[in-house]
């Protein structure tokens, strides 16, 4: 079979999609030429395809509708640009938005917010999906527009003056608030804002980016909980499908969607939102004490009320027992354990509170579906879906 040439035209260049791209290229022998942006279009380029992603670069569109022209085979790897109609492998953004939206919904929030930099085909999907109530969470709201024409594009690198406007409108929503950014860079400045108008994250504003981003989200203030984008699945599937078309196969009437892998969670989510004051404490109490037996009683008596009105006013706010609170928070914290590694899962299970490892590993497996030796094993084992 003779080496194939494929153009990679993909910007912004993320490094797992470009692996996932690499790791298909060296599997089949291609030979890639990479640009990561067109001054203009590379006219004197010839080979059997290529992988690209439609923005809002009008020049890129111009070349890819010359290409589609002379039949050379394009797989776009993105979904901003549906009028171009291509065969696409792209990430489920919708169902990107709808995660976040049950992420939050877990945790009690009603008050919703979307923030984005930007307004293109991606972001709409990943709007409309946090937009989708995922259950019949009381009072549960459209998000709020944070962002919108108000600030002006060439105002987006003021950066003093960007926090004091998004400020200003993060104080004015109501509390506590979760807000969902387009990407990790989007929830950072989301962070930023929030850190210069004193409101404390995640407690009174809770931020959630998109991307999976570990430079960006670990190295703030308030490390950032993210949506893992799964990249160099699309990449790699992209890339395959760009094969079978270049080898005559028809391209699917649909786009490849690929389903998010979970989401790491971060100080600037691991929060449960509460209204009433009481339960406030209680989840406080909870949190502080996973590894030791605390039920029903210890939490009353820290919040000092009664079992029966504990009882009650956690009903009430959260729509579950207290016992399941705390089976919640101890999973949670399991899983952060496990992900650390270096840890036996005895020494998991009596640190999260568990009486002993066996009954760890039948609550796990019943909780989960997996055993905790399975679930550290699964590639997947830093992502926290709950």
């Amino acid at each position: 079979m003779d080496r194939r040439h494929i153009l990679i035209l993909v910007t912004p260049a993320y490094q797992p999609r470009l692996a996932g791209i690499a790791r298909y290229a060296r599997k089949h022998g291609w030979q890639l030429t990479i640009l990561d942006r067109i001054a203009r279009n590379p006219n004197g380029w010839k080979g059997d395809g290529v992988l690209v992603t439609l923005r809002d670069n009008p020049e890129t569109a111009v070349f890819v509708k010359s290409l589609m022209r002379k039949k050379v085979p394009v797989v776009d790897l993105t979904f901003n640009c549906p009028e171009i109609r291509l065969p696409r492998v792209s990430g489920d953004h919708f169902a990107m938005g709808k995660l976040a939206r049950r992420h939050f919904e877990e945790r009690n929030f009603r008050n919703f917010a979307w923030f984005s930099t930007n307004w293109l085909n991606v972001h709409r999907l990943r709007y409309e999906g946090f937009s989708t109530p995922n259950s019949s969470t009381p009072n549960s709201s459209t998000p709020r527009w944070v962002f919108s024409e108000e600030a002006p594009p060439d105002r987006l690198d003021d950066f003093a003056w960007f926090d004091r406007w998004l400020g200003v409108k993060l104080l004015a929503a109501p509390k506590p608030l979760a807000v969902l950014a387009y990407d990790d860079a989007d929830a950072a400045r989301v962070l930023g804002a929030c850190i210069s108008a004193g409101l404390s994250v995640p407690d009174e504003v809770a931020i959630l980016g998109i991307g999976g981003d570990r430079l960006i989200c670990e190295n703030q203030s308030v490390p950032l909980s993210s949506i893992e984008h799964d990249q160099e699945r699309t990449g790699y599937e992209g890339a395959e499908l760009l094969d079978r078309i270049i080898g005559g196969a028809k391209p699917p009437a649909k786009p490849i969607l690929i389903p998010p892998r979970g989401i790491t969670v971060r100080p600037s989510t691991d929060f449960t939102a509460a209204e009433i004051p009481v339960v406030r404490r209680a989840l406080e109490f909870i949190k502080a004490n996973l590894g030791k037996p605390i039920g029903l009683e210890q939490v009353a008596s820290a919040s000092d009320v009664s079992r029966a009105t504990m009882a009650r006013l956690f009903e009430r706010e959260l729509g579950r027992t207290v016992g399941k609170e705390i089976l919640r928070q101890r999973l949670n914290l399991a899983k952060k354990l496990m992900s650390g590694g270096g840890r036996s899962i005895t020494e998991v299970a009596y640190m999260a509170g568990f009486c002993n490892p066996a009954h760890f590993t039948n609550t796990f497996r019943r909780e989960t579906g997996l055993t905790p030796k399975a679930w550290r094993s699964n590639p997947q084992k830093s992502l926290f879906p709950a």
